[in-house]
């Protein structure tokens, strides 16, 4: 009896723990809180990473249920942050959040910017991948030494951020003090 007393108190506890509380603001569609950024990958890919089957019928891009934005949206070939994110199942970034990215390339000092407005919302994927594109990085060879990004609700409010080790250094040190330029995706 004192088992089955235990083992039913163990059930409730773990019951409690299966919803997030803090994971969410407000309703489905609503700005998320208590996003962070896991993990962020960089590297090239060439567009028929992006390529699949169904294409060949359609003619179409299927994402295969991944979000994808990038800087030049007819030219799938570039340089792509994937970023994985810490968040609850349920959560969700909704269309129209903003993913801010700075970054500094090993071929010039200059200090970039994009912009990536989410056509789509996020579902509960982890994981997502922001692409400089086209003119934006036009040479496979060459590779990020530094970068910031940040994601922003419509409203403009930081949801989370991440940067590199690199990103850090003062200028005086990293010689990443020039004007950004800027280019913006799906706008």
């Amino acid at each position: 009896m004192w088992a089955a007393g235990m083992l039913a108190a163990a059930c409730a506890g773990l019951a409690g723990c299966s919803t997030p509380q803090s994971a969410t603001s407000g309703p489905p569609g609503m700005s998320t809180a208590g996003v962070e950024i896991k993990y962020v990958d960089h590297h090239w890919m060439d567009a028929d990473k992006f390529k699949r089957i169904s294409e060949y019928f359609t003619g179409v891009e299927n994402k295969s249920g991944r979000v994808i934005e990038r800087t030049d949206p007819k030219v799938r070939a570039g340089y792509y942050f994937i970023v994985d994110l810490a968040w609850h199942p349920g959560v969700n970034l909704p269309a129209g959040t903003v993913a801010e990215l700075d970054y500094v390339r090993n071929d010039n000092a200059i200090t970039k910017h994009a912009k990536f407005v989410f056509s789509e919302d996020t579902g509960t994927l982890p994981e997502f991948c922001l692409g400089l594109t086209g003119a934006d990085w036009p040479n496979k060879d060459e590779t990020i030494i530094a970068y910031k990004l940040t994601l922003e609700d419509a409203a403009g409010k930081v949801l989370a951020t991440r940067q590199s080790f690199l990103w850090a250094l003062p200028d005086n040190v990293s010689g990443a003090t020039a004007a950004a330029s800027t280019t913006t995706a799906n706008p």
